[in-house]
Protein backbone atom coordinates (compact mmCIF):
# COMPACT_ATOMS: atom_id res chain seq x y z
CA UNK A 1 0.00 0.00 0.00
CA UNK A 2 1.23 3.52 -0.70
CA UNK A 3 -1.59 5.72 0.85
CA UNK A 4 1.30 8.36 1.52
CA UNK A 5 2.96 8.66 -1.63
CA UNK A 6 4.65 12.13 -2.16
CA UNK A 7 2.83 13.63 0.83
CA UNK A 8 4.79 15.52 3.22
CA UNK A 9 3.95 13.84 6.81
CA UNK A 10 5.58 15.52 9.56
CA UNK A 11 5.90 14.07 12.98
CA UNK A 12 6.99 15.84 16.25
CA UNK A 13 9.23 13.76 18.97
CA UNK A 14 9.95 10.97 16.25
CA UNK A 15 13.21 10.26 17.54
CA UNK A 16 11.72 6.95 19.08
CA UNK A 17 8.75 5.09 20.23
CA UNK A 18 5.37 5.75 18.44
CA UNK A 19 6.70 8.68 16.63
CA UNK A 20 9.54 7.27 15.18
CA UNK A 21 7.13 3.98 14.35
CA UNK A 22 4.69 5.99 12.42
CA UNK A 23 7.34 7.82 10.88
CA UNK A 24 8.38 4.41 9.54
CA UNK A 25 5.52 3.23 8.65
CA UNK A 26 4.64 6.57 6.92
CA UNK A 27 8.02 6.26 4.76
CA UNK A 28 7.25 2.86 4.33
CA UNK A 29 3.94 3.92 2.57
CA UNK A 30 5.56 6.54 -0.31
CA UNK A 31 5.71 9.77 2.28
CA UNK A 32 8.40 12.33 2.48
CA UNK A 33 8.79 12.05 6.15
CA UNK A 34 10.42 14.66 8.31
CA UNK A 35 11.60 13.83 11.90
CA UNK A 36 10.66 16.86 13.73
CA UNK A 37 12.75 16.37 16.95
CA UNK A 38 14.17 18.34 20.33
CA UNK A 39 16.99 15.86 20.57
CA UNK A 40 19.30 16.06 17.45
CA UNK A 41 21.04 12.86 17.79
CA UNK A 42 17.96 10.47 17.70
CA UNK A 43 16.25 12.95 15.42
CA UNK A 44 18.61 12.78 12.59
CA UNK A 45 19.33 8.93 13.29
CA UNK A 46 15.46 8.74 12.60
CA UNK A 47 15.92 10.63 9.89
CA UNK A 48 18.40 8.85 8.49
CA UNK A 49 17.27 5.53 8.76
CA UNK A 50 13.74 6.94 7.20
CA UNK A 51 15.65 8.54 4.19
CA UNK A 52 13.79 11.50 5.45
CA UNK A 53 14.61 15.14 6.49
CA UNK A 54 15.30 16.00 10.22
CA UNK A 55 14.28 19.75 12.10
CA UNK A 56 15.28 20.16 15.58
CA UNK A 57 11.84 21.41 16.92
CA UNK A 58 11.17 22.54 20.32
CA UNK A 59 7.09 22.28 20.31
CA UNK A 60 6.99 24.35 23.72
CA UNK A 61 8.64 27.25 21.78
CA UNK A 62 5.98 29.29 20.34
CA UNK A 63 9.13 31.04 17.99
CA UNK A 64 10.89 27.59 17.75
CA UNK A 65 7.73 26.38 16.19
CA UNK A 66 7.28 28.96 13.64
CA UNK A 67 10.55 29.19 12.75
CA UNK A 68 10.55 25.34 11.81
CA UNK A 69 7.25 25.17 10.19
CA UNK A 70 7.83 27.93 8.04
CA UNK A 71 11.22 25.59 6.95
CA UNK A 72 9.55 22.67 6.06
CA UNK A 73 6.95 24.66 3.97
CA UNK A 74 9.36 26.47 2.02
CA UNK A 75 11.53 23.11 1.46
CA UNK A 76 8.58 20.88 0.11
CA UNK A 77 6.30 23.33 -0.76
CA UNK A 78 3.64 22.15 1.05
CA UNK A 79 2.25 19.98 4.35
CA UNK A 80 -0.12 17.41 3.52
CA UNK A 81 -0.61 15.34 7.06
CA UNK A 82 1.21 16.77 10.85
CA UNK A 83 1.11 14.28 14.10
CA UNK A 84 1.74 15.90 16.81
CA UNK A 85 3.28 12.99 19.16
CA UNK A 86 6.08 14.83 21.02
CA UNK A 87 5.44 14.24 24.94
CA UNK A 88 6.98 13.78 28.21
CA UNK A 89 5.91 11.82 31.72
CA UNK A 90 6.48 13.03 34.77
CA UNK A 91 4.63 11.45 37.79
CA UNK A 92 4.14 13.54 40.91
CA UNK A 93 1.12 13.92 43.44
CA UNK A 94 0.10 17.77 43.23
CA UNK A 95 1.48 18.64 46.23
CA UNK A 96 4.69 17.79 45.18
CA UNK A 97 4.54 18.85 41.65
CA UNK A 98 6.54 22.10 40.92
CA UNK A 99 5.02 24.65 39.19
CA UNK A 100 7.64 24.95 36.73
CA UNK A 101 7.26 20.58 36.35
CA UNK A 102 3.52 21.74 35.80
CA UNK A 103 4.63 24.72 33.21
CA UNK A 104 7.27 22.12 31.24
CA UNK A 105 4.46 19.37 30.55
CA UNK A 106 1.75 21.63 29.94
CA UNK A 107 4.22 23.81 27.35
CA UNK A 108 5.30 20.37 25.80
CA UNK A 109 1.72 18.26 25.62
CA UNK A 110 -1.32 21.17 25.06
CA UNK A 111 0.31 24.51 24.13
CA UNK A 112 2.90 22.99 21.78
CA UNK A 113 -0.07 21.37 19.77
CA UNK A 114 -1.59 24.50 19.83
CA UNK A 115 1.36 26.47 18.59
CA UNK A 116 2.28 24.09 15.65
CA UNK A 117 -2.01 24.08 14.58
CA UNK A 118 -1.74 27.78 14.46
CA UNK A 119 1.21 27.59 11.68
CA UNK A 120 -0.10 24.49 10.31
CA UNK A 121 -3.49 25.44 9.98
CA UNK A 122 -2.52 28.41 7.98
CA UNK A 123 -0.77 26.05 5.42
CA UNK A 124 -3.52 23.49 4.98
CA UNK A 125 -5.83 26.31 4.78
CA UNK A 126 -4.38 27.79 1.83
CA UNK A 127 -3.54 25.19 0.51
CA UNK A 128 -7.24 23.54 1.05
CA UNK A 129 -6.21 20.46 2.13
CA UNK A 130 -4.66 18.28 5.25
CA UNK A 131 -5.03 15.58 7.93
CA UNK A 132 -3.81 16.17 11.55
CA UNK A 133 -3.17 13.64 14.08
CA UNK A 134 -2.81 14.35 17.50
CA UNK A 135 -1.96 11.46 20.18
CA UNK A 136 -3.79 12.04 23.43
CA UNK A 137 -3.86 8.92 26.15
CA UNK A 138 -6.21 7.28 28.05
CA UNK A 139 -5.26 9.49 31.19
CA UNK A 140 -7.01 12.45 28.69
CA UNK A 141 -10.28 10.30 29.92
CA UNK A 142 -9.71 9.09 33.09
CA UNK A 143 -7.95 10.45 36.15
CA UNK A 144 -4.92 8.97 37.46
CA UNK A 145 -3.22 10.04 41.01
CA UNK A 146 -0.18 11.63 40.31
CA UNK A 147 -0.48 12.08 36.81
CA UNK A 148 -2.28 15.99 36.90
CA UNK A 149 -0.20 17.19 34.43
CA UNK A 150 -0.29 14.86 32.11
CA UNK A 151 -4.06 14.11 32.04
CA UNK A 152 -4.79 17.94 32.24
CA UNK A 153 -2.59 18.30 29.03
CA UNK A 154 -4.24 14.93 27.01
CA UNK A 155 -7.81 16.17 28.48
CA UNK A 156 -7.39 19.67 26.86
CA UNK A 157 -5.45 17.78 23.57
CA UNK A 158 -8.82 15.97 22.98
CA UNK A 159 -10.68 19.10 23.38
CA UNK A 160 -8.46 21.07 20.74
CA UNK A 161 -8.66 18.07 18.35
CA UNK A 162 -12.71 18.61 18.49
CA UNK A 163 -12.30 22.60 17.92
CA UNK A 164 -9.67 22.08 15.27
CA UNK A 165 -11.96 19.51 13.43
CA UNK A 166 -14.93 21.98 13.51
CA UNK A 167 -13.35 24.98 12.33
CA UNK A 168 -11.24 23.39 9.45
CA UNK A 169 -13.84 21.19 7.77
CA UNK A 170 -14.68 23.83 5.59
CA UNK A 171 -11.03 23.61 4.14
CA UNK A 172 -11.30 20.34 3.37
CA UNK A 173 -8.89 19.54 6.20
CA UNK A 174 -9.49 16.65 8.82
CA UNK A 175 -8.52 17.01 12.44
CA UNK A 176 -8.52 13.55 14.75
CA UNK A 177 -6.68 11.85 17.36
CA UNK A 178 -5.42 8.55 18.99
CA UNK A 179 -6.09 7.92 22.53
CA UNK A 180 -3.25 4.76 23.30
CA UNK A 181 -3.42 2.62 26.35
CA UNK A 182 -0.31 1.12 28.04
CA UNK A 183 2.15 0.45 24.82
CA UNK A 184 5.30 -1.65 24.97
CA UNK A 185 7.96 1.08 24.06
CA UNK A 186 11.07 2.05 25.47
CA UNK A 187 10.52 4.37 28.11
CA UNK A 188 7.56 2.09 29.53
CA UNK A 189 9.86 -1.53 29.14
CA UNK A 190 12.57 1.27 30.97
CA UNK A 191 10.21 2.13 33.58
CA UNK A 192 9.22 -1.73 34.39
CA UNK A 193 13.06 -2.59 34.70
CA UNK A 194 13.84 0.06 37.40
CA UNK A 195 10.67 -0.78 39.62
CA UNK A 196 8.95 2.03 38.74
CA UNK A 197 5.75 0.50 37.96
CA UNK A 198 5.13 -3.66 37.59
CA UNK A 199 4.08 -5.13 34.58
CA UNK A 200 1.65 -6.79 36.26
CA UNK A 201 -0.08 -3.80 37.20
CA UNK A 202 -0.50 -2.33 33.55
CA UNK A 203 -2.12 -6.24 32.85
CA UNK A 204 -4.37 -6.45 35.57
CA UNK A 205 -5.73 -2.93 34.49
CA UNK A 206 -6.10 -4.21 31.08
CA UNK A 207 -9.47 -6.07 29.99
CA UNK A 208 -7.08 -7.73 26.73
CA UNK A 209 -4.64 -8.46 29.79
CA UNK A 210 -1.61 -7.39 27.52
CA UNK A 211 0.28 -4.48 26.76
CA UNK A 212 -0.24 -3.00 23.48
CA UNK A 213 2.30 -3.23 20.63
CA UNK A 214 3.49 0.04 18.57
CA UNK A 215 2.16 -1.26 15.23
CA UNK A 216 -1.28 -1.24 16.80
CA UNK A 217 -1.13 2.56 17.48
CA UNK A 218 0.42 3.02 14.03
CA UNK A 219 -2.08 1.44 12.45
CA UNK A 220 -4.89 3.87 13.94
CA UNK A 221 -2.46 7.06 13.33
CA UNK A 222 -2.24 5.83 9.85
CA UNK A 223 -5.65 5.38 9.19
CA UNK A 224 -6.87 8.35 10.33
CA UNK A 225 -4.02 10.37 8.26
CA UNK A 226 -5.17 8.55 5.07
CA UNK A 227 -8.24 8.91 2.92
CA UNK A 228 -9.88 5.67 4.18
CA UNK A 229 -11.00 7.85 6.93
CA UNK A 230 -12.10 10.55 4.12
CA UNK A 231 -15.27 11.55 6.36
CA UNK A 232 -13.86 11.22 9.89
CA UNK A 233 -12.97 14.51 11.96
CA UNK A 234 -12.63 15.43 15.24
CA UNK A 235 -12.54 11.65 16.27
CA UNK A 236 -10.89 9.97 19.05
CA UNK A 237 -10.00 6.43 18.51
CA UNK A 238 -8.58 4.62 21.81
CA UNK A 239 -6.35 2.25 21.34
CA UNK A 240 -6.05 0.92 24.36
CA UNK A 241 -7.28 -2.97 24.82
CA UNK A 242 -10.75 -2.14 27.00
CA UNK A 243 -8.55 0.47 29.41
CA UNK A 244 -10.97 3.13 29.26
CA UNK A 245 -13.79 1.07 29.13
CA UNK A 246 -12.64 -0.58 32.41
CA UNK A 247 -13.43 1.30 35.60
CA UNK A 248 -12.24 -0.71 38.73
CA UNK A 249 -8.38 -0.96 39.28
CA UNK A 250 -6.57 -4.06 40.39
CA UNK A 251 -6.46 -4.03 44.37
CA UNK A 252 -10.14 -2.59 44.77
CA UNK A 253 -11.05 -5.19 41.97
CA UNK A 254 -9.75 -7.83 44.09
CA UNK A 255 -10.63 -6.35 47.39
CA UNK A 256 -14.16 -6.34 46.71
CA UNK A 257 -14.59 -9.74 45.45
CA UNK A 258 -12.64 -11.30 48.28
CA UNK A 259 -15.14 -9.15 50.30
CA UNK A 260 -17.92 -10.90 48.80
CA UNK A 261 -16.56 -14.15 48.65
CA UNK A 262 -16.16 -14.11 52.26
Amino acid sequence: MMRFENQVVVVTGAGRGIGFAAAERFAQEGAKVVIAELNPETGAAAAAKLNGTFEQLDVSDKNNVARVVQSIADRHGRIDVWVNNAGLANKALAVNLEPDDWDKQLGVMLSGPFYCAHHVGKIMIEQKSGNMVNIASVNGLQAQKARGAYATSKAGLIMLTKVLASEWAEYGIRVNAVAPGVVMTDLVRSNIEEGIVTEQAYLSRTPMGRLGELNEVVEAITFLASDEASFVTGELLRVDGGWAAYHLFYPFETAFTTANEK
